[in-house]
């Protein structure tokens, strides 16, 4: 066994992969690890790969959470933290005897959400851990956590792939991939630029394609003449008459704080791959209708509209009005 098989179902990550299966070689294994980076980079796939290397014979049980001595931990529904007491019960668990395992471990998603009352109970229990009892971090940004957390647990950064290597990865391994290309070069181009680098969001991104992606796309196109446009009315009538769900609303935030990035890109001379337009030309193109700093209000506007929208159960169709309001008023 090498850290090439134990990993396949991993792409890329060459230094991670190689450090976990040497430390596990060589029985060197930190009790806690941090593995960051961002939505659909493959951290929990890192994570639970990690743990089959320790115990072979239970990999699938293990790849889906059916061992009782691998838990899983995230933000609650209805919550934005991981409080103390779900510690607690880490804490309590951590002490006890693996039922099928040699070990027991314990994965934190989205750790970068734990209070700093939780990140102190967890501490506690880094400097002092049971033996065999693992704690697999993962986290958008390690720096959100507590310094104190991150100094008792090397960060593994998950790698970021280029276009070119993202995109022949998928052309490569999934079919979706190839009947968009074949289909759709521009809306397949399009997935790779907004994937931020990612397998798993592109992948995401591919599955809502044939129901979406390309209608979001016209519509962010079209938006976007509007506010060239600038005509309040047109904006509001937009916006009113959209009939979609928070993904697509969400997507098209997504897509116009991409745009609007590329259009400032090309306003500051800055030479760097656009993410939402096929071309630096195209960037050039849409962003001749305004002046910079109005694409810079409209760029800190509709980026804090798609955090409140994230973040928040709002009603899509009223919330897309107050939006129409708010892009509106950046123009002035």
């Amino acid at each position: 066994m090498n850290a090439e098989t134990v990993f396949k179902n991993l792409y890329g990550n060459e230094q991670l992969k190689n450090y976990i299966f040497n430390s596990i070689t060589e029985k060197k294994l930190p009790h806690a690890l941090i593995f960051e980076g961002p939505e659909g980079s493959g951290k929990k796939t890192a994570a639970l790969l990690a743990l089959t290397a320790m115990d072979p014979s239970f990999k699938d049980k293990i790849l889906s959470f059916g061992s009782p001595d691998v838990t899983l931990y995230t933000v609650a529904d209805g919550k934005k933290t991981i409080g103390i007491s779900a510690v607690r019960d880490i804490r309590y668990q951590a002490y006890l005897i693996p039922q099928e395992l040699s070990f027991r471990a314990f994965i934190i998603d989205k750790a970068e959400t734990m209070t700093p009352e939780a990140q102190n109970a967890l501490l506690k229990i880094f400097e002092e851990p049971p033996a065999n009892v693992y704690f697999l971090l993962l986290c958008d940004n390690a720096s959100a956590l507590l310094s104190t957390v991150r100094s008792r647990a090397p960060i593994l950064r998950m790698e970021m792939f280029d276009n070119e290597t993202l995109s022949n990865f998928l052309l490569e391994n999934n079919e979706r991939a190839r009947n968009l290309y074949k289909k759709d070069i521009e809306g397949f181009s399009l997935i790779i630029r907004s994937s931020a680098g990612t397998i798993g969001e592109a992948e995401k991104m591919l599955v809502q394609a044939d129901d979406y992606v390309y209608n979001v796309k016209e519509k962010t196109d079209e938006l976007i003449k509007l506010l060239a446009e600038g005509n309040a009315t047109s904006i509001l009538c937009f916006f009113s008459v959209l009939k979609i769900g928070r993904e697509e609303f969400a997507l098209i935030m997504l897509n116009l704080c991409s745009a609007l990035r590329d259009m400032l890109t090309v306003k500051y001379g800055i030479k760097t791959e656009p993410i939402y337009f096929s071309s630096i030309q195209k960037a050039e193109d849409f962003s001749a209708s305004f002046a910079k700093s109005t694409i810079m209000n409209l760029y800190h506007v509709a980026e804090e509209l798609m955090q409140t929208f994230n973040e928040t159960n709002v009603n899509v169709q009223l919330f897309a009005v107050k939006s129409s309001d708010a892009l509106t008023d950046a123009l002035k």
